[in-house]
């Protein structure tokens, strides 16, 4: 069963590996301390399966009441292509009622995160 916590200081070290492998691929490598300072400028949502941190959401508040911007989202590549980082975009104002709009850029970065960004672009 997925569910969705609140970020604490505590998941940093788990999230930061897992972000790291994630996005191995990837043409822009992220430090630590730049991910660290998302994970403190943002309101972050980590991502249980069967009590098993499998990634984070971390989103950035925006002018209009209730927008809300992707800044970060990873799953761990064993639990990517099934549908989970759809379900936390479809989910998420469910579960926090504060949220009422997610805005998502296209990640030029990684083809598979551009693919991504870009169908859910057409569907969030």
């Amino acid at each position: 069963m997925v569910e969705i916590k609140d970020f604490k200081a505590s998941d940093c070290n788990a999230l930061w590996n897992i972000n790291r492998n994630a996005f191995r691929k990837s043409l822009k490598k992220e430090s630590y301390e730049e991910f660290k300072n998302i994970t403190e400028n943002s309101e972050g949502k980590v991502i249980f399966l069967e009590n098993e941190i499998i990634g984070a959401i971390f989103l950035k508040s925006q002018s209009e009441v209730g927008t809300f911007k992707v800044e970060k989202l990873f799953i761990c590549p064993k639990y990517q292509n099934r549908g989970l980082g759809y379900f936390i975009l479809t989910h998420l104002p469910e579960e926090d009622t504060s949220i009422k709009k997610i805005e998502l850029d296209i990640d030029e970065s990684s083809l598979k995160a551009k693919k991504f960004c870009e169908k859910m672009k057409k569907e969030i």
